[in-house]
Protein backbone atom coordinates (compact mmCIF):
# COMPACT_ATOMS: atom_id res chain seq x y z
CA UNK A 1 0.00 0.00 0.00
CA UNK A 2 1.22 3.48 -0.81
CA UNK A 3 2.15 5.49 2.27
CA UNK A 4 0.90 9.03 2.82
CA UNK A 5 -1.43 8.76 -0.16
CA UNK A 6 -5.12 9.46 -0.37
CA UNK A 7 -6.60 6.23 -1.72
CA UNK A 8 -9.66 6.19 -3.96
CA UNK A 9 -12.03 3.23 -4.14
CA UNK A 10 -13.32 2.68 -7.66
CA UNK A 11 -15.99 0.37 -9.01
CA UNK A 12 -15.25 -2.09 -11.80
CA UNK A 13 -17.62 -1.09 -14.64
CA UNK A 14 -20.35 -3.58 -15.45
CA UNK A 15 -21.71 -1.59 -18.41
CA UNK A 16 -20.58 1.49 -20.39
CA UNK A 17 -22.13 4.08 -18.08
CA UNK A 18 -22.30 7.67 -19.26
CA UNK A 19 -23.51 9.11 -15.94
CA UNK A 20 -20.34 8.43 -13.91
CA UNK A 21 -16.88 9.92 -14.00
CA UNK A 22 -14.00 7.47 -14.46
CA UNK A 23 -10.62 6.92 -12.82
CA UNK A 24 -7.78 5.83 -15.10
CA UNK A 25 -5.36 3.54 -13.24
CA UNK A 26 -1.80 2.99 -14.41
CA UNK A 27 1.33 1.80 -12.67
CA UNK A 28 1.19 -0.84 -9.94
CA UNK A 29 1.95 0.26 -6.38
CA UNK A 30 1.14 -3.05 -4.69
CA UNK A 31 0.39 -5.92 -7.08
CA UNK A 32 -0.74 -8.33 -4.35
CA UNK A 33 -3.06 -5.71 -2.87
CA UNK A 34 -4.34 -4.51 -6.25
CA UNK A 35 -3.23 -0.93 -5.58
CA UNK A 36 -2.51 1.32 -8.56
CA UNK A 37 -1.48 4.88 -9.22
CA UNK A 38 -4.14 7.29 -10.41
CA UNK A 39 -3.23 8.31 -13.94
CA UNK A 40 -6.12 10.67 -14.66
CA UNK A 41 -9.74 11.54 -14.07
CA UNK A 42 -12.28 11.47 -16.88
CA UNK A 43 -15.56 13.34 -16.93
CA UNK A 44 -18.84 11.63 -17.80
CA UNK A 45 -18.17 10.29 -21.31
CA UNK A 46 -20.26 9.70 -24.40
CA UNK A 47 -21.44 6.11 -24.84
CA UNK A 48 -18.77 5.04 -27.35
CA UNK A 49 -16.00 6.47 -25.15
CA UNK A 50 -17.48 4.75 -22.09
CA UNK A 51 -17.42 1.46 -23.99
CA UNK A 52 -13.75 2.01 -24.85
CA UNK A 53 -13.01 2.69 -21.19
CA UNK A 54 -14.75 -0.50 -20.13
CA UNK A 55 -13.09 -2.65 -22.81
CA UNK A 56 -9.59 -1.37 -21.93
CA UNK A 57 -9.74 -2.65 -18.36
CA UNK A 58 -7.83 0.42 -17.11
CA UNK A 59 -10.80 2.43 -15.86
CA UNK A 60 -13.00 2.34 -12.79
CA UNK A 61 -16.17 4.23 -12.02
CA UNK A 62 -15.42 7.14 -9.73
CA UNK A 63 -17.92 6.73 -6.89
CA UNK A 64 -16.37 9.43 -4.69
CA UNK A 65 -14.90 7.24 -1.93
CA UNK A 66 -11.65 8.65 -0.53
CA UNK A 67 -9.66 6.96 2.26
CA UNK A 68 -6.63 8.17 4.21
CA UNK A 69 -5.41 9.18 7.63
CA UNK A 70 -6.30 12.60 8.98
CA UNK A 71 -2.62 13.54 8.72
CA UNK A 72 -2.55 12.55 5.05
CA UNK A 73 -5.61 14.66 4.21
CA UNK A 74 -4.26 17.65 6.14
CA UNK A 75 -0.87 17.37 4.44
CA UNK A 76 -2.45 17.28 0.99
CA UNK A 77 -4.79 20.15 1.84
CA UNK A 78 -1.92 22.31 3.04
CA UNK A 79 -0.06 21.73 -0.23
CA UNK A 80 -2.80 21.74 -2.84
CA UNK A 81 -6.03 23.13 -1.38
CA UNK A 82 -5.30 26.23 0.74
CA UNK A 83 -8.91 27.44 0.61
CA UNK A 84 -10.14 24.11 1.92
CA UNK A 85 -7.45 24.16 4.60
CA UNK A 86 -8.53 27.66 5.63
CA UNK A 87 -12.11 26.44 6.03
CA UNK A 88 -10.89 23.54 8.16
CA UNK A 89 -8.87 25.88 10.36
CA UNK A 90 -11.85 28.18 10.79
CA UNK A 91 -14.07 25.30 11.84
CA UNK A 92 -11.60 23.72 14.27
CA UNK A 93 -11.19 27.08 16.00
CA UNK A 94 -14.92 27.73 16.31
CA UNK A 95 -15.61 26.07 19.63
CA UNK A 96 -17.34 22.84 20.54
CA UNK A 97 -19.11 20.93 17.74
CA UNK A 98 -22.84 21.58 17.98
CA UNK A 99 -22.46 24.94 19.72
CA UNK A 100 -24.03 28.06 18.18
CA UNK A 101 -20.59 29.46 17.40
CA UNK A 102 -19.56 26.24 15.68
CA UNK A 103 -22.78 26.00 13.68
CA UNK A 104 -22.51 29.62 12.54
CA UNK A 105 -18.90 29.08 11.47
CA UNK A 106 -19.90 25.96 9.53
CA UNK A 107 -22.75 27.70 7.74
CA UNK A 108 -20.45 30.58 6.78
CA UNK A 109 -18.03 28.34 4.88
CA UNK A 110 -17.98 28.17 1.08
CA UNK A 111 -19.68 25.13 -0.42
CA UNK A 112 -16.73 23.28 -1.95
CA UNK A 113 -16.72 19.93 -3.72
CA UNK A 114 -13.80 17.88 -2.42
CA UNK A 115 -13.26 16.23 -5.82
CA UNK A 116 -12.30 19.51 -7.47
CA UNK A 117 -11.07 21.36 -4.37
CA UNK A 118 -8.54 18.69 -3.38
CA UNK A 119 -8.59 15.27 -5.03
CA UNK A 120 -8.01 16.41 -8.62
CA UNK A 121 -5.14 18.64 -7.45
CA UNK A 122 -3.39 16.24 -5.06
CA UNK A 123 -0.20 14.59 -6.31
CA UNK A 124 -0.14 11.55 -4.06
CA UNK A 125 -3.11 9.40 -5.03
CA UNK A 126 -3.71 5.65 -5.19
CA UNK A 127 -6.72 3.65 -6.31
CA UNK A 128 -8.09 0.20 -5.49
CA UNK A 129 -11.02 -1.69 -6.94
CA UNK A 130 -13.95 -2.21 -4.57
CA UNK A 131 -14.39 -5.74 -3.26
CA UNK A 132 -17.97 -5.11 -2.09
CA UNK A 133 -21.33 -4.98 -3.84
CA UNK A 134 -22.26 -1.44 -4.83
CA UNK A 135 -25.25 0.37 -6.23
CA UNK A 136 -25.84 3.96 -7.22
CA UNK A 137 -28.36 5.31 -4.71
CA UNK A 138 -29.18 8.13 -7.14
CA UNK A 139 -30.24 5.71 -9.85
CA UNK A 140 -33.77 4.39 -10.15
CA UNK A 141 -32.32 1.74 -12.45
CA UNK A 142 -30.30 0.32 -9.55
CA UNK A 143 -33.14 0.83 -7.08
CA UNK A 144 -35.56 -1.02 -9.35
CA UNK A 145 -33.19 -3.99 -9.43
CA UNK A 146 -33.53 -4.57 -5.67
CA UNK A 147 -37.26 -4.00 -5.06
CA UNK A 148 -40.01 -6.62 -5.51
CA UNK A 149 -41.34 -6.87 -9.07
CA UNK A 150 -44.28 -8.55 -10.76
CA UNK A 151 -44.01 -10.97 -13.69
CA UNK A 152 -43.57 -8.06 -16.12
CA UNK A 153 -40.76 -6.54 -14.07
CA UNK A 154 -42.93 -3.72 -12.71
CA UNK A 155 -42.81 -2.16 -9.25
CA UNK A 156 -45.57 0.01 -7.80
CA UNK A 157 -45.83 1.72 -4.42
CA UNK A 158 -48.81 3.70 -3.22
CA UNK A 159 -52.51 3.91 -3.91
CA UNK A 160 -54.50 4.75 -7.05
CA UNK A 161 -51.85 3.51 -9.52
CA UNK A 162 -53.18 2.21 -12.83
CA UNK A 163 -50.52 0.48 -15.00
CA UNK A 164 -51.78 -0.78 -18.36
CA UNK A 165 -49.63 -2.71 -20.85
CA UNK A 166 -46.39 -1.69 -19.15
CA UNK A 167 -43.11 -3.52 -18.61
CA UNK A 168 -40.09 -2.82 -16.42
CA UNK A 169 -41.55 0.36 -14.91
CA UNK A 170 -41.08 1.88 -11.46
CA UNK A 171 -44.11 3.83 -10.22
CA UNK A 172 -44.44 5.53 -6.85
CA UNK A 173 -47.44 7.60 -5.80
CA UNK A 174 -47.34 9.50 -2.51
CA UNK A 175 -50.65 11.32 -2.98
CA UNK A 176 -54.31 10.32 -3.25
CA UNK A 177 -54.74 11.44 -6.85
CA UNK A 178 -54.67 8.64 -9.45
CA UNK A 179 -51.56 7.97 -11.54
CA UNK A 180 -52.02 6.12 -14.84
CA UNK A 181 -49.10 4.70 -16.85
CA UNK A 182 -50.07 3.20 -20.21
CA UNK A 183 -48.07 1.39 -22.89
CA UNK A 184 -44.58 2.23 -21.63
CA UNK A 185 -41.43 0.39 -20.60
CA UNK A 186 -38.13 1.31 -18.91
CA UNK A 187 -39.88 4.27 -17.25
CA UNK A 188 -39.86 5.82 -13.79
CA UNK A 189 -42.88 7.79 -12.56
CA UNK A 190 -42.74 9.33 -9.09
CA UNK A 191 -45.51 11.60 -7.79
CA UNK A 192 -44.93 13.44 -4.51
CA UNK A 193 -46.43 16.56 -2.92
CA UNK A 194 -43.27 18.42 -3.99
CA UNK A 195 -43.35 17.48 -7.67
CA UNK A 196 -43.63 14.86 -10.40
CA UNK A 197 -40.74 12.98 -12.00
CA UNK A 198 -41.06 11.09 -15.28
CA UNK A 199 -37.86 9.68 -16.78
CA UNK A 200 -36.29 6.73 -18.56
CA UNK A 201 -34.67 4.47 -15.99
CA UNK A 202 -31.29 4.45 -17.71
CA UNK A 203 -30.89 8.23 -17.43
CA UNK A 204 -32.74 8.76 -14.16
CA UNK A 205 -29.60 10.13 -12.46
CA UNK A 206 -30.14 13.32 -14.44
CA UNK A 207 -32.87 14.19 -11.96
CA UNK A 208 -29.98 15.69 -10.02
CA UNK A 209 -29.66 18.36 -12.70
CA UNK A 210 -33.24 19.40 -12.01
CA UNK A 211 -32.60 19.49 -8.26
CA UNK A 212 -29.64 21.84 -8.79
CA UNK A 213 -31.71 24.10 -11.04
CA UNK A 214 -34.47 24.23 -8.43
CA UNK A 215 -31.95 25.24 -5.77
CA UNK A 216 -30.72 28.06 -8.01
CA UNK A 217 -34.25 29.35 -8.53
CA UNK A 218 -34.93 29.25 -4.83
CA UNK A 219 -31.98 31.55 -4.38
Amino acid sequence: MAENAITLIGIEPTYPATVFGYIERDGTIDEDGGVYKVESFKEKPEYEVAREYMDSGRYLWNCGYFVGTAATFLNQMEQYAPDLMASYTTLTGAGEPGSDQYNQAYLSLDNQVIDTALIEKAKSLAVVSASFDWMDVGSFRDLHDVVPQDEQGNYTHGENIFPIDVESVYVRNEEAKPVAVIGLDNIVVVNTPDGVLVTRKDISQRAGEVAKELLKRQG
